[in-house]
């Protein structure tokens, strides 16, 4: 799904085209909802093509939208048939692979130790609101998860700030739409059951709560997290509410400056003076939207993104896009798709 997202995110791309899709079923038809035809090749004949261009100087980008687990195994079979060539490679991963530096948090995340743990160090965190100096100069990107993305941008700049109180239960919860449980088949996906019903999952504890934990750990902080994750009766789109003890008595005026501060520039963060986040927004576009107020001493944001777009493949084209040097907002879109 997030394959198919990128495709349609790459069509409107000013400055780069596709040299191959590959697919577990080569020769398929896919992503009929795009602007031309599109069959899949294999990946002998994709790495074929990554070699021709890459012997003739060409700048060569991979994208993979692969099920956890099967990025590294991909990336350790590319090195290997391209060897020294593999270095002028810029990749850009929407799997979970690569997204923590430490083997062993990525073990109590998964559940499974790393395939290859000597790469983590050589991939760069792809949040560009907050990490955007490390992807100066990187050919290596992993994009976060779409809850991670909605986490992180709702909590760090209260955390970077010291607004909040470390010692005291952190309460996020976050609905989601069905496409962020991929397209196939099962019952959570199935149109019956999700239709006008909501329900909550993975409450002891969801794998993208460490890639919180790796942004906080930094700054000092190990606040007990307590999120809680829910599938919505829509298909695009994540609402998330943090509700943060606060350290200091603060305005909900002094709160909204903080943040106002904290993504001043940022052309895909919109923050609201007044109102509350909504999905039709934000859905179809890459901006998030985040409110922020204080009630008595507890800090509460706000915030909606589309899960597919800022959450996964318009992220990774962001990302994609600052690597190699174009202007970060190209082909990317702003709009949201508003009332339908």
């Amino acid at each position: 799904m997030l394959a198919g997202e990128f495709l349609r995110l790459l069509e409107s791309h000013p400055a780069l085209a596709l040299a191959a899709a590959v697919s577990r079923d080569p020769g398929a038809e896919l992503h009929r909802n795009l602007g031309r035809p599109l069959s899949a090749v294999g990946p002998e004949a994709a790495t074929r093509e990554l070699a021709a261009r890459l012997a003739c100087g060409e700048r060569v980008a991979v994208v993979l939208a692969l099920p956890h687990g099967e990025s590294a195994r991909m990336w350790s079979a590319l090195k290997a048939e391209l060897g020294s060539a593999v270095e002028q490679l810029f990749l850009v991963d929407l799997a979970a692979d690569f997204r923590l530096r430490d083997p062993a948090r990525y073990l109590r995340a998964y559940g499974h130790e790393h395939p290859a743990p000597e790469e983590l160090a050589q991939f760069a965190y792809g949040l560009p609101e907050l990490f955007r100096s490390a992807l100066a100069g990187s050919r290596r990107v992993a994009v976060p998860g779409c809850f991670a993305t909605a986490l992180q941008l709702a909590v760090v700049p209260a955390a970077e700030a010291r607004l909040v109180d470390a010692a005291r239960p952190w309460i996020l919860n976050g609905i989601t739409g069905s496409s962020g449980s991929g397209n196939e088949l099962k019952p959570g996906t199935h149109h019956p059951h999700r239709h006008d019903n909501l329900w909550a999952y993975s409450v002891g504890g969801h794998r993208h709560e460490a890639e919180l934990e790796q942004a906080l750990e930094p700054l000092g902080f190990r606040p007990p997290l307590a999120f809680v994750a829910c599938s919505g009766p829509f298909a695009r789109g994540i609402h998330l509410s943090a509700h943060l003890p606060l350290s200091a008595e603060l305005s909900s005026a002094e709160a909204l400056a903080v943040y106002r501060e904290r993504f001043s520039g940022e052309p895909f963060v919109e923050l609201l003076g007044e109102g509350t986040p909504d999905l039709r927004s934000v859905v179809g576009s890459n901006r998030v939207q985040l409110a922020v107020f204080v009630r008595a001493s507890t800090l509460h944001v706000l915030l909606t993104l589309d899960n597919l777009v800022k959450g996964g493949a318009g992220q990774a084209l962001q990302c994609l896009n600052l690597v190699l040097g174009f202007p970060e907002t190209l082909g990317l879109p702003r709009a949201g798709l508003g009332v339908s």
